[in-house]
């Protein structure tokens, strides 16, 4: 039975139809010479899409203990993969090829996995494809918890709902061809706002939300924004894959973070992946254990990642 995500990318696995992509791609770009290059790169880019989807195919049947490594290195694989429709000449040197993220290499006796942080380099994979793919600049040195990119996660806000009692979200719902999203008028309450000053927050977080209209109609605050959002980079609304949108309780959570989905993905399952090769104790305890409350995020974060991803990455590569 062929996995349902392998079928998305199917249509690339013509080198006919990825070369003309690639050159309609580059030509918006007004990249020169875009045919030309669009067949120099044309193989290694369905290579990378194949052998990212042939990591997810087998992690699909292979137990919890392998993988975060085949998530990651097949994600790595599907993002050099949008690299390269954006950028026909990456990689332009050895050090964009390095990971671009490091984590703490011992973990201490009271190790949390919620509690652990990864911090950002320089150079590498990370912050080449924000750049090239979200057009996004992060300085060397920032770190972020794992918890904060758990929040961040759509799909984890009903998991954190079951296991704290409490949620960490509003649930709002999408109207009007997808322009229109309505929470609940609390919102206005939690963050100490009016409607217009929440207008102006979120035109602060991200530009795409430039003219958003914000009313509050009884109980419910309609926001109309601009166009429909892009789920590849929709801060701070964030959606799981049933298309339900949350909205953080804490502002200050929001402050905090502005990556976009991709990115929170990729953090994760870095840091996953290290712990699973380098940190064989913890991870088996973890595993066998059930200790805490680390082991239903990270099962069920996994279970997210292995589904959602390959639509991430379609839809990024299908994005007018």
């Amino acid at each position: 039975m062929i996995d349902g995500h392998y079928d998305l990318f199917i249509p690339f696995y013509s080198a006919t139809y990825s070369s003309r992509f690639l050159t309609e791609r580059y030509e918006i770009k007004q990249i020169t010479k875009a045919k030309s290059k669009s067949y120099q790169v044309c193989s290694s880019f369905m290579y990378h899409l194949q052998h990212g989807q042939l990591y997810f195919k087998q992690a699909s049947t292979s137990p919890i203990e392998l993988k975060p490594i085949l998530l990651f290195y097949g994600y790595v694989q599907l993002i050099k993969a949008c690299i390269l429709s954006t950028d026909p000449n990456y990689p332009e040197n050895t050090q964009v090829l390095a990971h671009g993220v490091t984590t703490r290499k011992r973990k201490k006796a009271t190790y949390r996995f919620l509690e652990d942080e990864v911090k950002i380099q320089k150079n590498g994979l990370f912050s080449s494809f924000l750049d090239k793919m979200f057009h996004v600049k992060h300085q060397e040195g920032e770190k972020y918890q794992m918890l904060t990119l758990f929040q961040h996660l759509g799909d984890m806000h009903h998991l954190f709902q079951t296991l704290h009692r409490e949620s960490i979200s509003l649930k709002g719902k999408i109207k009007d061809h997808q322009k229109q999203i309505i929470f609940s008028s609390k919102i206005l309450d939690l963050y100490h706002m009016t409607p217009n000053r929440f207008e102006q927050f979120l035109e602060s977080l991200n530009h795409t939300y430039k003219g958003v209209s914000v009313v509050e109609d009884k109980n419910e605050l309609i926001i109309t924004l601009p166009n429909k959002p892009n789920k590849l980079d929709s801060f701070p609304f964030s959606f799981d894959r049933n298309n339900h949108v949350y909205l953080l309780k804490e502002r200050q959570n929001i402050r905090m973070y502005s990556l976009p989905e991709m990115a929170t993905h990729f953090l994760l399952l870095y840091n996953l992946s290290m712990i699973c090769r380098y940190e064989a104790e913890w991870w088996g305890d973890l595993i066998h254990t059930f200790d805490g409350t680390d082991f239903p995020f990270i099962s069920h974060y996994l279970n997210i990642a292995q589904l959602k991803i390959p639509h991430l990455v379609h839809a990024y590569l299908q994005q007018e």
